[in-house]
């Protein structure tokens, strides 16, 4: 067996170190040392966006829930900043049309002056050292459209963030209207099954002291401890309930988590009938996302016509101012002199490879593709302020049918406890009775919630929500109501309109302004 040369030691030896020697201790070491400084740098972002944002307390109303939230939600204000990029690009977008002005220096050093010689003697022909500035301005006048294109685009790219914003404005809005009714809810239910308690302590007190009469059995007793306990927990839960949607409200609004509000709004149940098709009237004349879709359309077409110009030649005005030395008019002059030229430049690609055709099918099928778009985008929004105005419709009914269910369990459970004290009902049918209004109220409120969500999403469908087209939330002078939409406009006499004999919903100028 031969032996193993010390070469191929060295080789083993380069091998483990290149691939390391660490252990797995090390590994986990080297981890858990990474993941600390992690933690420490959230930790550290943590404390100073907490320290930046600002901490409320007392009442809170849905109105200034809303104001707090358009000058602190965070997505709003990352979305605003897009303005300012589409007003970059339409200042860009003129540098197109403007003249240019190029300043060209440059120093040239010969090793020998070039000369001639003429019957033994040398004729310089230049100089050493050898200067030039040039001062070139180039104006374009013809681009085949183009430039005008350009120019648009970038407009409506403007109008188009704008338009951003404003879907932005409307969304944070229903975000902060949801949480804020969410609240609400949990607020109710909660004192539903806070009453639901103190109406089981003083119905347990009730039946001890039956008890101890010999009236009722220890079965009795048992069964009213197990439905006080019962509604304790359940009210434990809507008391978490309560501080999870308040979570979600002050980060949807942007403020500090160590805030500490009291909701001061209330529910607005307020019955109303609206239209189909004016509701989707409104949603083409107000929804953000539709103004984006046409826009988006509109700018397709000037991309297309951009690339279309590459058909077209080019033309553009030069002129040229330089200062050289030697003299441009008298290159024999070691001395500085100036020249001018001015002239008009021209080029027409007569063929380039197909690329000119490739474009313009591109942008011709995207143009094709943001007419489908702004097509989905109408039959959506019609789909949606139909699926909320039905959705408005089933909420009132439930709110209708619940207020008449919590009457009667009330009815019902004063019923019970009037004849549980004259020995003609049971414990058990008390119970029930408690548990059956308690189940009625919470329903009664969820059924409110409902048609106060209903009302929100009937809003958005029709992109009220916010401000209208061509409006900033800074213009607004105060905002609508989210659960409140005034009476849509009547249909014009003469109109054929299903439905039309229902009273249906339209926002005023105001919109929905108290």
């Amino acid at each position: 067996m031969k032996r193993i040369g010390p070469w191929f030691s060295l080789v083993l030896i380069g091998v483990a170190m290149a691939a390391g020697c660490m252990s797995t201790g090390s590994l986990y070491t080297d981890i858990r040392a990474s993941r600390t400084a992690a933690y420490r740098q959230w930790q550290r972002e943590y404390r100073t966006e907490q320290a930046s944002q600002s901490t409320l307390k007392g009442k809170l109303s849905m109105e200034d829930a809303l104001k707090l939230a358009l000058v602190h939600n965070k997505r709003l204000q990352a979305v605003i900043e897009e303005k300012e990029v589409a007003r970059g690009r339409v200042v860009e977008s003129y540098g197109q049309a403007l003249p240019k002005v190029t300043a060209v220096a440059n120093y040239g050093r010969l090793d020998e002056a070039p000369s001639f010689d003429i019957e033994g003697q040398s004729i310089s022909m230049g100089f050493v050292n050898n200067y030039s500035v040039d001062l070139v301005v180039t104006q374009p006048v013809y681009r085949g459209g183009a430039i005008s294109a350009a120019i648009r685009a970038a407009r409506l790219g403007s109008y188009l963030s704008d338009e951003s914003v404003r879907g932005q404005v409307q969304q944070t809005i229903y975000e902060v209207a949801k949480a804020y009714y969410d609240a609400l809810l949990a607020q109710h239910l909660f004192v539903v099954n806070e009453d639901a308690v103190t109406s089981a302590e003083v119905h347990l007190e009730d039946v001890k002291r039956k008890r101890a009469e010999g009236v009722a059995s220890e079965f009795d007793v048992l069964r009213a401890q197990v439905d006080l306990s019962n509604f304790r927990a359940e009210m434990i839960q809507q008391q978490n309930r309560i501080h999870l949607s308040k979570t979600t409200l002050l980060k949807v609004m942007g403020v500090s988590q160590e805030s500490d509000v009291e909701l001061a709004g209330e529910f607005e149940y307020e019955p109303m009938k609206p239209v189909l098709e004016e509701a989707v009237r409104l949603a083409h004349e107000n929804r953000p996302d539709l103004y984006q879709a046409e826009i988006g359309v509109r700018m397709q077409q000037e991309a297309l016509r951009i690339a279309k110009s590459r058909y077209w030649p080019t033309v553009d005005l030069t002129f040229t101012q330089a200062w050289a030395r030697p003299d441009p008019h008298a290159s024999m002059l070691d001395q500085w002199g100036d020249a001018w030229t001015a002239g008009v430049t021209g080029s027409w690609p007569l063929f380039d490879g197909f690329a000119r055709e490739g474009r313009v099918i591109q942008e011709k099928a995207t143009l094709k593709k943001r007419n489908i778009e702004l097509l989905d985008a109408q039959e959506r929004a019609a789909f949606e302020a139909q699926q909320a105005i039905l959705s408005l419709r089933d909420a009132e009914e439930f709110v209708e049918s619940q207020r008449l269910s919590q009457e009667r369990a009330e009815e019902g459970l004063r019923l019970a406890q009037v004849g549980y004290r004259e020995g003609v009902n049971t414990e058990v049918e008390v119970a029930d009775a408690r548990a059956a209004l308690t189940r009625a109220r919470g329903l009664y409120y969820q059924a409110v919630y409902n048609h106060s969500l209903a009302r929100l999403e009937l809003q958005r469908a029709m992109g009220i929500l916010g401000p209208r087209a061509g409006e900033t939330a800074g213009q607004v002078k105060s905002l609508p109501r989210p659960s409140h939409i005034e009476e849509f406009a009547a249909p014009k006499p003469g109109d054929v309109k299903p439905g039309a004999e229902e009273k249906a919903p339209q926002p005023n100028d105001n919109q929905g302004e108290e």
